[in-house]
């Protein structure tokens, strides 16, 4: 019987299959600066930081350099434009899955701790554009705000701290191998991946 229980949130409560392509498209003139995130976040997967603001300076110092610009032209575009934008994409063109809520809230219902466990920051502005009531859940955290985005293994242990629980009583409901999974084979977490389970099963006793 689990006692805690672990919901990413981009590609798992909601499908970001061409979200990337609309973040393009939306304004095409920054595509590089998006190309340089990307490769920005891939590197720095799994590391551990002493704080947010370490992760956040070394993040925006990177992408800028990336870029051939600046760490403060990276942070300007990624908070003034880049996010804003995407919370606004995915209110607009990607709705959560109809099974995203019932599913949590049946958790809730077998008395389990609930976390969201994002990547990506701006988690709480995502939840609202999704019309999903942020009081679902009991921790609400992302991979900047814990210093180490996925697969770090420390970032996983404190969300496990944070609901009260042990590895082996959480489980945790990803879309990704290579960073929700293996973050959780990392520290025993049990481990459901909504794509292979092609959004068709019920919650996990």
């Amino acid at each position: 019987m689990y006692k805690a229980v672990i919901f990413d949130l981009d590609g798992t409560l909601y499908n970001n299959r061409h979200l990337p392509i609309q973040l393009v498209m939306s304004n095409p003139s920054k595509a590089f600066w998006m190309l340089s995130e990307r490769i920005v976040r891939r590197r720095l997967a799994g590391r551990e930081f002493e704080s947010e603001q370490d992760f956040r300076d070394t993040q925006y110092r990177l992408i800028g350099t990336k870029h051939g610009s600046t760490r403060e032209d990276a942070k300007q575009w990624y908070e003034n434009s880049y996010m804003p934008t995407m919370v606004r994409l995915i209110g607009e063109r990607h709705p959560r899955y109809p099974w995203a809520v019932p599913l949590i809230d049946s958790y809730r219902q077998q008395g389990c701790k609930i976390a969201l466990f994002s990547d990506y920051a701006w988690t709480r502005e995502k939840l609202a554009a999704l019309g999903i009531d942020e009081r679902l859940f009991d921790v609400i955290v992302d991979g900047p705000g814990l210093a180490g985005l996925k697969p770090c293994k420390r970032s996983f242990m404190r969300v496990v701290e944070m609901l009260g629980a042990t590895p082996k009583t959480t489980l945790m409901y990803g879309d990704r191998d290579d960073t929700d999974g293996a973050g959780c084979r990392d520290v025993g977490i049990k481990f459901i991946n909504v794509k292979k389970e092609k959004l068709c099963f019920k919650p996990t006793k």
